[in-house]
């Protein structure tokens, strides 16, 4: 239904007034957009990619000191391997000791000093074991408990202690490499001593057989990691950042409906003048 010719109502004006506050509107987010580089300046914009976008960023983060974590981790092995190298390499100098003092051509004084250096390398096994560590952490003591990877942002994405296989090498344990109480001072020992050795050097090849493997395991986790990192934060910049592209043709279509606008308003507010010529008759 039409209105008829009325002064204290302007219609067009109301109309006009309420589309330029609408543009003005979108004029003003486009503006904050283009100014901050974000999408989602305030709740208000998207309240579900906000709330989406909140959940993105906490995994983004804690993935990322996942990664770190799992970098820690490979550097600990790194560092476990190397002490399992080297207790290899004495056992390997032992053996030959032992295999010297086997020979008759050596009378009891050579047998004493030789086994001298034979349980000197057995101490030196010893503290290796009982002294390594990564970050104040020891790692060959046979005692792991407490040392967990965390590889992800979950709280159970993890390398448990009885995934994580450290090295137990020391000299006077069953599971370590029960080589303490060996002895090169007479022919016998040092055959007896050959033997041992041989099945420490067993031992300590497994032990550098599962360092390797959870050192390449690590690294695809490693790997995983960073690919979880870099697709949420693809999909992160999807919710949350700035269509340059599309906000500044936004930008543009407001400053023109938004000049406009106020050009009709102004008319508007203008034409209820035209009651004046009715009145003069």
């Amino acid at each position: 239904m039409g209105a008829g010719v009325v002064v204290n109502t302007n219609i067009s004006s109301l109309h006009a007034a309420r589309v330029l506050s609408q543009n003005r509107t979108n004029l003003e987010s486009a503006m904050a957009r283009l100014a901050s580089g974000k999408r989602l300046n305030s709740a208000s914009d998207d309240a579900a990619a906000t709330s989406v976008a909140a959940k993105m960023t906490a995994d983004i983060r804690s993935t990322n000191v996942a990664i770190r974590n799992i970098n820690d981790g490979i550097s600990l092995f790194q560092t476990v391997d190397g002490a399992s190298s080297e207790v290899e390499n004495i056992l390997v100098r032992m053996r030959e000791l032992a295999v010297q003092m086997i020979n008759g051509t050596y009378d009891q004084d050579d047998r004493t000093n030789a086994n001298k250096e034979f349980k000197a390398l057995t101490d030196e096994i010893e503290r290796i074991a009982t002294k390594s560590a990564f970050n104040r952490v020891t790692f060959a003591d046979g005692d792991p408990t407490g040392i967990k990877i965390q590889t992800g942002a979950a709280e159970n994405d993890n390398l448990a202690t009885t995934e994580l296989k450290l090295p137990d090498l020391r000299t006077n344990t069953a599971s370590g490499i029960d080589v303490t109480t060996q002895s090169i001072s007479t022919s016998a020992l040092a055959a007896t001593a050959v033997s041992k050795v041989d099945a420490a050097l067993v031992k300590v090849a497994g032990f550098r057989a599962d360092t390797g493997a959870t050192i390449n395991r690590m690294g695809f986790a490693l790997s995983n990691a960073q690919n979880v990192s870099q697709r949420l934060q693809e999909a992160l910049s999807g919710l949350q950042d700035t269509d340059y592209a599309a906000e500044s043709a936004a930008l543009a279509r407001g400053m023109v409906l938004a000049q406009a606008g106020s050009a009709m308003l102004a008319q508007a507010n203008q034409a209820p003048q035209y009651v004046l010529t009715l009145l003069r008759g």
